[in-house]
């Protein structure tokens, strides 16, 4: 049997009703190694797998501001107000726990440009196959109070 093209793809669930699809095709050329092929299509497809843990942009520019207010409401009405806002639940002072959550903060945005540079990584070795295109989703330029009279 000779094997000249292999198909391998991954669907990822997202959650919240959304998933995302990745599915390569690669010509296997005469006298290389089928395997070596899958192996490493299945490296580019680990490293494009989107991370449910890993949290976007948006979510680690809402957890910015959270820990802005935080210091805001300690500093300006003081811990009893802090605690009585934010709940009797968390252990130790409110300035531990200010701490606590711009540690868990710090760890989400090492881990999101950790996975951005992976991905980065295998989107060029993609390219570099020559299997990227450049497109553009017009749903990705989208601009709040565009005039849609024009």
């Amino acid at each position: 049997m000779n094997i000249t093209k292999i198909t391998i793809g991954r669907l990822y669930n997202l959650g919240s009703y959304e998933h995302v699809r990745y599915e390569l095709t690669a010509e296997v050329p005469q006298g290389e190694s089928p395997a070596t092929a899958i192996i490493g299509m299945e490296k580019i497809l680990a490293a494009l797998s989107p991370k449910t843990s890993t949290h976007s942009r948006d979510e680690l520019d809402r957890e910015k501001r959270q820990v802005e207010e935080m210091h805001r409401k300690l500093s300006d009405e003081g811990p009893d107000e802090f605690r009585r806002y934010y709940g009797h639940s968390f252990v130790g002072t409110p300035e531990e726990y200010i701490s606590r959550c711009e540690q868990s903060r710090a760890d989400n945005v090492r881990r999101r440009d950790a996975w951005e540079v992976r991905c980065a990584k295998a989107r060029k070795m993609l390219e570099d196959l020559g299997g990227a295109a450049n497109w553009k989703d017009a749903k990705l330029d989208w601009e709040d109070g565009d005039d849609f009279d024009a």
